[in-house]
């Protein structure tokens, strides 16, 4: 018999393929670790469902999945056992139980990411992988009323990487904003700012696509209009470069 569980992750994305499981030829994934650790600890064959399939070099902090075993065990020493025999970069903070018809990707109202990033000339010797350093002068005013633009309903057609297949490009965004994080008494991260996102779904490379074309609205490049027009059904050239992965963290999915 099956017994499944509803898991709370959180990993540091540097030194993976991203979550989706691959061929071992290909490399290691999140997904690929995590069946792994549940087979040993169950002495089975596993399942488990992401609530998004993060790029490679993306972290997470607030990753969801189910996960179906031939084992019935309090969660509370599952998160222990899995923990056990996961990398240090991967860590299950929850478990509780869950039932067959629970899909993490389908049951989400909402999903939140944060892509961190500075703006200065140099970077600190401690920011390398977690947060992006993005050395021009940047206007925040014209970046944050662009994220007011971004507030709605829109087809994303612009922003998501070509080749992945998908039912829509339409998603809706509740809320965007870009904050300023000053540097706390921990000297070893710099004062940096968020570009903080929640939507009902992302597409393929979407956030750092929107973070690409948000900094060139900061640098003067492009305008609010041509922005606002890339929201569109409209095929146009690509507003921004793919930002770099390790900026961006999947916080928190909502059910």
């Amino acid at each position: 018999m099956i017994h499944y569980y509803k898991l709370l992750l959180q990993y540091k994305g540097t030194r993976y393929l991203g979550w989706q499981v691959q061929p071992e030829s290909a490399g290691v994934t999140i997904q690929g670790e995590l069946n792994k650790a549940l087979e040993i600890v169950s002495k089975c064959p596993s399942q488990s469902m992401g609530a998004g399939r993060t790029d490679a070099g993306v972290h997470a902090l607030g990753q969801v999945a189910k996960v179906g075993i031939e084992l019935l065990i309090d969660p509370k020493n599952l998160v222990k056992a899995l923990n056990v025999h996961l990398p240090d970069d991967i860590r299950v903070l929850e478990a509780e139980l869950s039932n067959y018809e629970f899909f993490p990707t389908v049951h989400a109202h909402s999903k939140e990411y944060h892509y961190r990033f500075t703006a200065q000339r140099g970077f600190s010797a401690f920011q390398n992988e977690l947060i992006v350093n993005h050395p021009f002068e940047l206007d925040l005013h014209k970046m944050r009323k662009a994220c007011e633009i971004l507030v709605g309903e829109h087809d994303f057609c612009n922003y998501f990487c070509e080749g992945t297949d998908v039912s829509s490009t339409v998603r809706k965004i509740f809320e965007a904003e870009i904050l300023e994080v000053p540097q706390g008494d921990w000297e070893m991260l710099p004062a940096h700012y968020v570009f903080r996102v929640v939507g009902n779904g992302f597409l393929k490379q979407m956030v750092r696509l929107l973070m690409g074309a948000l900094w060139n609205v900061g640098r003067g490049k492009i305008e609010l209009d041509e922005f606002s027009k890339s929201l569109t059904s409209l095929p146009m050239r690509r507003l921004g470069p793919v930002a770099p992965p390790h900026g961006l963290y999947m916080v928190r999915v909502n059910y």
